[in-house]
């Protein structure tokens, strides 16, 4: 698609699966507009964890975003609020999304849950 990726993960990490699951989809979600939409050059991408927290951003260097959020970021925004997280969305020199998770929290939830 022309655009260059840069990965960067702070350290190694386990998360919960339903967690993993949701960052995944964020991923491909974020990843699948920049290609259609961003006419970005490069993308760049960070996993890391932050007091308690894993943080997700993805930003790229393209041309922003309109204010209207469209099905695919409102649901990858509805998935992160369910697991207690927030999805915050930037416009500058491009679009940064980033997205934060409880690790703990989440944990916590899916161990105690009904199966």
């Amino acid at each position: 698609a022309g655009v260059a990726v840069q990965c960067d993960s702070g350290t190694s990490m386990q998360l919960p699966a339903l967690q993993e699951s949701v960052l995944s989809l964020a991923v491909r979600e974020a990843v699948t507009n920049v290609v259609r939409h961003a006419q970005a050059s490069t993308c760049r991408l960070r996993l890391e964890q932050q007091n308690g927290s894993c943080c997700l951003e993805i930003a790229d260097d393209g041309r922003g975003f309109s204010s209207l959020e469209g099905n695919g970021l409102r649901g990858m925004r509805e998935r992160v609020e369910m697991l207690g997280g927030t999805l915050e969305r930037t416009n500058r020199s491009g679009t940064t999304l980033v997205i934060t998770l409880p690790s703990k929290e989440v944990a916590a939830k899916n161990e105690s849950g009904p199966k």
